[in-house]
């Protein structure tokens, strides 16, 4: 079976500092770790997205500045690292890595039975890759699973944004929408 597993923006700047950090998210950090050394034990691709923006992108109209490249947000957090060397690294500057040039010439010459999606921010970067995921393999008719680890995906904290609440409907979005969360 082929498979292939992707890391969503497990950078400092979602998870360790800056204005879109929360700590909580390195929760899901050991079970990533448990999926990376799975896929290297098997000899199994991994595809890491990092976010990585100007510093005039026009994302910041809609979220405050984060993960600037060049600074140390949009690096991969500490405990991934010592993986780094083996991930197929994407920046990305759009809350959806499914939109890259990088991603999509990989999709398109390379099929999988399963593609499974961690990461963060589960009701944002991780919701809309695996749904535009979907839509690609159902316009293609091609029969790829997209798996979404639930207890390797999670989101932020904020006033206006519940991480609990948030997740939970996402996960729900997603299932609803045919995504299979494991």
């Amino acid at each position: 079976m082929k498979k292939l597993l992707v890391i969503v923006d497990m950078v400092n700047g979602f998870v360790k500092e800056g204005a879109l950090a929360d700590p909580k998210i390195n929760q899901i950090t050991p079970n990533i770790i448990s999926k990376i050394n799975e896929y290297l034990e098997n000899s199994l691709p991994i595809i890491s997205f990092r976010d990585c923006h100007k510093t005039n992108d026009i994302e910041f109209n809609t979220f405050p500045p984060h993960c600037i490249k060049g600074t140390s947000e949009s690096n991969l957090i500490d405990e991934l690292k010592p993986f780094e060397d083996y991930f197929i690294d994407i920046e990305k500057d759009t809350t959806n890595g499914y939109n890259t040039d990088a991603f999509k010439n990989y999709i398109s010459n390379n099929t999988f039975d399963i593609i499974e999606v961690t990461g963060c921010c589960t009701d944002i970067c991780v919701e809309t890759f695996a749904l535009s995921l979907k839509e690609f393999f159902k316009e293609n008719n091609i029969s790829t699973e997209i798996v979404v680890i639930e207890n390797a995906v999670f989101t932020f904290d904020s006033p206006t944004h519940n991480a609990d609440q948030m997740h939970r409907k996402s996960i729900e979005k997603m299932r609803n929408n045919g995504i299979i969360i494991k």
